[in-house]
């Protein structure tokens, strides 16, 4: 049986979902894997709480309790770099740094972490999908996963290594990158208003804490970029044109003062749906990149097309031509993307240590 410390930043509704299955799947985990994952430090963006022995399962419910009803850790403020200092001085080895936040300015914890010889899983995006010169060197690294940075827990992510892995000439990459939108326009296609279908999928916690990031179109803007970047196609943000789903006037008003003031964008679109309707097509939000670039927008599409359909992700190659490869199932929930995380945890500790 190996032993894997674990540090985990992020306890919003992903890591309590981690939380609750590194538990629940403990047993299964070492009978299956020869693993036992044991977490040794949890942070989030205001305190952390570090145990070089491990924190017992019955802390790590506690934790998982606490933070669902708003409480804070029990602990002190460092710094995420400081963090790890720590818990390398505290002799804490092959270890796996688990970033489910969306914390701006990881780099340099990821790659302190590598120095260390730690492994690092991501489900946050921020920094594989930052400027090129600073997030190329987590990609393809032997220590790095980030499944659930794209699809949630479907094999997004892996089927594209898998295509770059054997040469297959990828021509453009296509779907319905956000889970979140997609059940926002499925809620459209029954007439719920727009601020209603919003409101439902933050309460069920589809979207990011802040939905903006879902509405706005960075959230699949940077999912498409990591997917081009896997392809092959040293892109920038800027070589993606955007479209978003809220006027620039909410841009900076609190989270609570937006989701208050997003029923002014219900007018628009239930006309946007009523002509999509009449023409006998459904609003889908899309994203398309080729190596030239792409784009990410709410369009009109046939509603008995693939596209149409909700779900699904499709890799346009040389061996995939005249029937593209595609991936479906849901992608969205916090459940679906803390088991991403934990398959990535189970491969790096697998292959990496």
């Amino acid at each position: 049986m190996k032993t894997i410390p674990v540090i985990l930043f992020g306890t919003g509704g992903v890591g309590r979902a981690l939380l609750r299955q590194l538990i629940a799947s403990e047993k299964h985990i070492q009978e299956r894997s020869g693993l036992r994952f044991e977490v040794v430090a949890v942070a989030d963006s205001q305190r952390w709480l570090f145990d070089p022995a491990g924190l017992t399962a019955a802390k790590l419910h506690s934790i998982e309790q606490a933070k669902g009803q708003g409480d804070p850790l029990p602990g002190g403020k460092p710094r995420p770099d400081s963090l790890l200092a720590e818990t390398d001085v505290a002799g804490v080895r092959n270890a796996i740094v688990v970033d489910v936040t969306a914390a701006d300015g990881m780099e340099r914890v990821y790659q302190q972490a590598l120095d260390f010889g730690y492994g690092v899983v991501m489900a946050n995006k921020k920094v594989l999908a930052g400027p090129w010169s600073s997030a190329a060197q987590f990609y393809n690294h032997p220590a790095v996963r980030h499944e659930s940075t794209v699809g949630g827990g479907q094999p997004v992510i892996a089927t594209a290594r898998y295509l770059a892995d054997i040469n297959d000439h990828i021509y453009a990459i296509e779907g319905q990158l956000s889970g979140t939108l997609g059940y926002l326009c499925q809620q459209l296609d029954h007439d719920v208003p727009f601020s209603q279908a919003v409101a439902e999928a933050k309460k069920r916690g589809y979207t990011e804490p802040d939905p903006r990031e879902d509405l706005g179109g960075q959230d699949v803007m940077r999912k498409l970029l990591i997917l081009a970047r896997l392809a092959g196609w040293p892109l920038e943000a800027a070589d993606i044109r955007v479209e978003s789903l809220y006027p620039a006037s909410l841009e900076n008003s609190s989270v609570t003062e937006f989701m208050g003031q997003i029923s002014a964008v219900d007018e628009q679109m239930a006309t946007r749906i009523a002509e999509a309707k009449a023409d006998g097509q459904t609003l889908r939000y899309i994203g398309r990149i080729t190596p030239e670039g792409g784009q990410v927008g709410l369009l009109p599409i046939a509603a008995d097309s693939p596209l149409g359909g909700l779900k699904y992700i499709s890799f346009h190659t040389a061996l995939y031509d005249d029937d593209q490869l595609m991936i479906c199932g849901k992608g969205a929930g916090v459940e679906m993307t803390a088991g991403g995380v934990l398959g990535d945890m189970i491969a790096v500790a697998r292959e990496v240590f």
